[in-house]
């Protein structure tokens, strides 16, 4: 999976899942290194969703993982849970708040 790839594949499923129940906005960003690493900035606030690639905004919440390992937890062969507790993938802000982000997502 390339970065253009992910974008895509986190677009899709982003704006496909209903956060509502969030009942908290945020701003997301997934920081994926490697090669063809690259960031992708999400937010939803007040029930808005906007996704961009992007280097340069501040979010609340910062997500920092290999390629391999976005592409494994895309396709389902890594959960995102263990790869956040063994280390594979990098918090930083409301972690709490990310995890509930990853439910929503994943389901």
């Amino acid at each position: 999976m390339n970065f253009n790839q992910s974008y895509d594949f986190v677009k899709n499923v982003f704006f496909a899942r209903d956060l509502s129940a969030l009942k908290k906005d945020f701003s997301l960003m997934i920081c994926l290194t490697g090669e063809d690493g690259g960031n992708i900035y999400l937010s939803y606030i007040d029930g808005v969703k906007y996704i961009e690639p992007e280097k340069n905004r501040t979010a609340n919440i910062t997500l920092t993982m290999s390629m391999e390992t976005f592409s494994g937890i895309c396709s389902g062969t890594i959960d995102g849970l263990k790869a956040f507790t063994t280390g594979q993938i990098q918090a930083k802000g409301n972690v709490v708040l990310a995890i509930s982000i990853y439910n929503a997502l994943k389901s």
